[in-house]
């Protein structure tokens, strides 16, 4: 039996996914992990590509800043998404950098219509640039921000301005439940944009978790998904603590047959 869910991709999972060929309804590859690798690389990327469709995940748009965007970059992963035949693409509503100096985290933009306008205009720079729609991924929020636009709002507002789809992560939402106390529900009862994919992940649990997504999904993320429902594809992220896949897809496979 095929998982439900989809994995995203993690370089050492390449070859024994070449090797298995399971039936994953998806792979998400995360464009920076892939910006230098050689050509055989590539080339191995291509051959799962034959088998598994594919959905393009992105750290570095900066869409929220109020830099330039980095009109190389977009160039690309334009090439990148092209080469290997990717339509949906997606990165973070958030920004990363400020005068030049950039964040290793994602940080969170002010709940306001001057920050929504804005990002209004930086996706609708980016969506030319990268002849494709993109989705947007809700961040983990740990500290309060400026503003009173609920963060549902900006999703469904960016949808309704210039297309942008949500890039829905389930695990974001309860993490950030955890830090500053807005339900999950607050967030997907009033969401009308379009969904591009889900993402669902664990964490340690602490009083106070961040998203480290070093665990299988937890039951609260799982209850989630089963409210949300989606007809959009689910990925799995795993960042820390991976095993290996052979014992990865048999836990994938099991939440199937829970039917959760």
């Amino acid at each position: 039996m095929g998982a439900r869910m989809g994995i995203s991709l993690r370089r050492e999972w390449v070859e024994p996914l070449l090797a298995t060929g399971p039936a994953l309804p998806a792979l998400e590859v995360i464009f920076e992990q892939w910006v230098f690798a050689s050509e055989s690389e590539l080339r191995q990327l291509e051959r799962l590509r034959e088998r598994h469709p594919m959905l393009l995940h992105c750290l570095s748009m900066n869409i929220g800043s109020s830099d330039p965007l980095d009109r190389d970059y977009f160039e690309q992963v334009r090439a990148f998404a092209d080469r290997f035949a990717i339509a949906a693409v997606s990165d973070h509503l958030s920004w990363r950098s400020i005068h030049g100096v950039w964040s290793l985290s994602l940080l969170p933009l002010p709940r306001t219509e001057e920050a929504l306008a804005h990002v209004v205009d930086r996706v609708d720079e980016a969506q030319a640039c990268l002849g494709r729609t993109i989705a947007l991924e809700n961040i983990s929020q740990y500290l309060p921000v400026p503003g009173d636009i609920p963060l549902v709002e900006m999703f469904n507002q960016l949808h309704e301005r210039c297309g942008a789809r949500v890039h829905l992560d389930l695990n974001n939402l309860l993490v950030s439940e955890r830090w500053l106390g807005e339900t999950p529900g607050a967030f997907l009862d009033p969401l009308t944009a379009d969904m591009a994919w889900v993402h669902v992940a664990g964490h340690d649990d602490v009083p106070l978790p961040i998203d480290d997504h070093s665990r299988m999904p937890t039951a609260a993320c799982m209850e989630l998904l089963a409210r949300v429902a989606p007809t959009v594809p689910v990925i799995l992220e795993w960042d820390r603590e991976r095993p290996p896949l052979q014992k990865l897809l048999p836990a994938i496979s099991a939440e199937q047959v829970q039917g959760v």
